[in-house]
């Protein structure tokens, strides 16, 4: 018998012992709600983490439709923390939506036209632990931290890319909004140093990409009394009011100063009925009994449509027992899926990661930061405003894009170390987070610039 042979017989007799080796088994090919085969590779399953690896960590990882070999892979992070990766993948970015309108047991998945899959390698990922089906084999855990979600995605991307060596030389690029900005400045200056000291396996970073991304708590939280006087919210003798009474901030308020305090009530009962998330959009109901009642409206009367209902639907999707299956869900480790964990055991430790993106514009990597205008969660104000701090010299000057012969926002370019740049981004008439409320003007933004061509 020969050489090759006899590997041959070693391996048929070892993969009914080891079935976890086979690489197929975490192939999806069909998807409940999809009408047919899926028209592009995903997998589906879990990395362990932390110590001992009892941090199960899922995930879902999509391959480019354009060319995978070369194309860069982006981890995708939601904000919350403790929003599912499943968010991202039906809501904003991901190759699939959610139908609103369906009749049956589970929602109907239709293609996203402008999924960024088409020509990016994504992985969407439930992190921190205890998010969407992500889970711990200990009680103990469950307790994360800022500190934990950069150390487990670190070795979260080390042992990914172990395993999908193939992808080993492709650009790596971390991504993700809102709260997720908190962590993707540690987790890519943590990986950037890591490949200059040419840490094993050697991964490829080359730059982020961040969506009204949270990088400074208290400087997001101030600038929204000057984003609402600027967009029309408030009058401006209350604003000059509280610029002279509360000195400018209006976070950290001394409870003996009546007169800001007598201001900022003011304020607050203003705002209290805006939607911060699309200053224009109807202030939607949150408590499951409003939620049912007004999605009963919604459905008898179209004319009042709150777009935070679709996410519901993902609920609804994700518990279904066929789902599960699909997409390889361990039994027993998750008994009910949130789109968002609310409940969990996590410590907020960086409120402020300025210093971790200025020291970002001394290493060898591009930058997009992008914002939304209609977004008062947080403002484009503050973003601008931490960008401006690191005195980068200007390499573009604000100017407008277009999608369709249509101005879609503006954009500024700053050059940060040789021929590398950080460019900021305004998304016009968007929300929070920006591809959720403009998709076809966020998907041409993320193809123009993975192309190296202007914005």
């Amino acid at each position: 018998m020969s050489w090759r042979s006899s590997c041959v017989v070693v391996v048929i007799f070892l993969l009914p012992l080891l079935p976890f080796l086979v690489s197929p088994a975490s192939v999806v090919k069909n998807l409940p709600g999809y009408n047919g085969v899926l028209p592009f590779n995903l997998e589906a399953g879990y990395i362990g983490v932390g110590e001992g690896e009892e941090v199960q960590i899922f995930h879902l990882f999509v391959e480019s439709q354009r060319n995978p070999n070369i194309d860069p892979v982006l981890l995708w992070f939601v904000g919350g923390p403790g929003c599912s990766g499943l968010s991202p993948f039906f809501f904003e970015n991901g190759p699939l939506r959610m139908v609103s309108n369906y009749s049956g047991d589970i929602p109907n998945l239709e293609l996203n036209p402008y999924g960024w899959t088409q020509r990016l390698n994504m992985i969407f990922i439930d992190m921190p632990v205890g998010t969407g089906y992500s889970y711990s084999e200990t009680q103990q855990g469950y307790y994360s931290s800022d500190t934990q979600f950069v150390e487990h995605s670190y070795t979260f991307l080390q042992k990914w890319f172990i395993d999908h060596p193939k992808f080993g030389s492709n650009p790596l690029y971390i991504g993700g909004g809102s709260y997720s900005g908190l962590v993707i400045a540690p987790l890519v200056q943590k990986l950037y140093e890591g490949y200059i000291a040419r840490n094993k396996p050697l991964l490829n970073i080359e730059g982020y990409v961040i969506a009204s991304p949270g990088a400074d708590t208290y400087l997001d939280r101030n600038m929204k009394v000057l984003y609402a006087y600027q967009m029309g919210l408030i009058p401006e003798d209350l604003y000059e009011s509280m610029k002279e009474n509360c000195d400018g901030n209006f976070v950290n308020i001394d409870p003996e100063n009546t007169k800001c305090v007598s201001d900022y009530e003011a304020y607050s009962e203003i705002v209290r009925y805006i939607n911060p998330q699309q200053i224009l959009e109807p202030l939607c109901a949150t408590t499951p009994a409003l939620r049912q009642g007004i999605i009963q409206l919604v459905q008898d009367g179209p004319e009042f449509l709150c777009r935070s209902y679709d996410h519901i639907l993902v609920n609804t999707w994700a518990n279904d027992e066929n789902v599960r299956k699909a997409l390889h869900i361990r039994e027993g480790t998750k008994e009910e899926f949130f789109r968002c964990n609310k409940t969990l055991a996590y410590t907020m430790g960086k409120l402020n990661v300025i210093e971790y993106y200025r020291n970002l514009t001394n290493a060898n990597i591009q930058a997009l930061v992008y914002t939304s205008d209609l977004d008062m969660t947080v403002p484009h104000l503050s973003t601008q405003q931490w960008i401006k701090s690191f005195n980068m010299s200007l390499h573009d000057k604000w100017r407008a894009w277009f999608v369709d012969g249509q101005v879609a926002g503006f954009t500024e370019i700053y050059k940060m170390k040789e021929d590398h740049y950080l460019t900021y981004v305004s998304v016009k008439g968007a929300g929070h987070v920006a591809q959720t409320f403009k998709p076809k003007e966020t998907y041409q933004m993320i193809d123009r610039w993975f192309s190296f061509s202007l914005i």
